[in-house]
């Protein structure tokens, strides 16, 4: 086994048909390169362009490279990249000269931003090692806008998905396929009322929480849940959120989640987000859409009315609250 050695944040982006293979994504987006202005005000006439200007490119480019998961006996083509990305200091002017600006390398930062170009299915995708705005926003314009579109139905993430996985867990139904089983679910994030009202739980008994029932049988949105999935060849601990604007999937998964590889195990960090984002989050999508009427229709409402009554007995037994004080 290989095993991650940090926690690592992912951030999944889909390319459009413009791009149908790795070397469309060599010739037309990794020849790419990007200027960003600098951008305030007053900059003095005169000033160079080279001066003014941050430079995005991309560099570190591997071969093209083939991981076959044994799980679901796909052949996976992709290629490794660095995106370099200038951006500005906030200092910016020279204090001992007036209205002048510092030299660019005084007010010059670079990120390092890995992204991972993957062929899967006909499709291809930039799996980015971020989930940081900024950092998304610079590779995005790098690898150009314009190839970019919304993620398919196979990634669609959203709060029922989480709802159901939590109905899975705590109806102790933790064998979600042949292969897949939820070893657990240690934390969540949820809204209340209003997306500014963000309720957070992390622990390892999440599930069994009152706090938790109180917030799931209240039918409070889930945006995110932290599962723990156990498989033949992987055992995988990350966050799932819920997909941003249909464009973007992020996870972040946990030091010390494992997988089965011939590859070196400096590899696993580009191996396992290839694992979960087209072989585990598919593959429990697919599952959650072929349960999701009877789920929809009858089992989650059973499901919210019994966690309920356990919540309000135990409140009643914990506060020596008698039925008639709230009848």
């Amino acid at each position: 086994m290989n095993y991650l050695s940090k926690n690592q944040r992912y951030t999944l982006l889909k390319l459009n048909n413009d791009i149908t293979s790795l070397q469309d994504v060599r010739e037309k987006i990794l020849v790419r390169t990007y200027t960003d202005p600098l951008n305030i005000k007053n900059i003095p006439d005169g000033t160079p362009e080279d001066e003014r200007t941050f430079l995005y490119k991309w560099n570190n480019i591997s071969d093209i490279e083939e991981i076959i998961f044994e799980d679901c006996s796909k052949t996976f083509s992709y290629i490794k990249v660095t995106a370099s990305c200038e951006f500005s200091t906030r200092r910016v002017w020279d204090p001992a000269i007036e209205n002048t600006l510092l030299p660019k390398e005084e007010r010059l930062n670079t990120s390092k931003i890995d992204v991972v170009f993957v062929h899967f299915n006909e499709d291809l995708y930039a799996v980015v090692f971020s989930v940081e705005f900024y950092e998304l926003r610079r590779v995005k314009r790098l690898a150009g806008e314009t190839f970019l579109e919304p993620l398919s139905s196979k990634h669609q993430t959203d709060s029922e998905l989480f709802h159901w996985l939590f109905y899975k867990y705590i109806k102790e139904e933790f064998n979600l396929s042949d292969d897949i089983n939820l070893d657990n679910i240690n934390g969540f994030t949820g809204t209340v009322i209003s997306e500014e009202n963000l309720f957070e739980g992390k622990s390892l008994q999440t599930a069994e929480l009152i706090i938790t029932k109180a917030f799931i049988t209240n039918g409070y949105p889930i945006t995110s849940i932290k599962i723990d999935l156990q498989m033949s060849n992987a055992a995988i601990n990350f966050y799932l959120n819920e997909i941003s604007d249909g464009k973007e999937l992020r996870i972040v998964v946990q030091k010390n989640s494992n997988i089965s590889t011939m590859l070196n195990s400096e590899d696993v960090e580009y191996i396992i987000p290839i694992y979960v984002f087209f072989y585990l989050i598919p593959e429990i999508v697919r599952l959650y859409k072929i349960d999701e009427r009877v789920f929809l229709s009858g089992a989650k409402t059973n499901f919210l009315s019994e966690i309920g009554i356990e919540v309000i007995k135990t409140i009643i037994a914990k506060n020596n609250i008698s039925i008639d004080d709230i009848v």
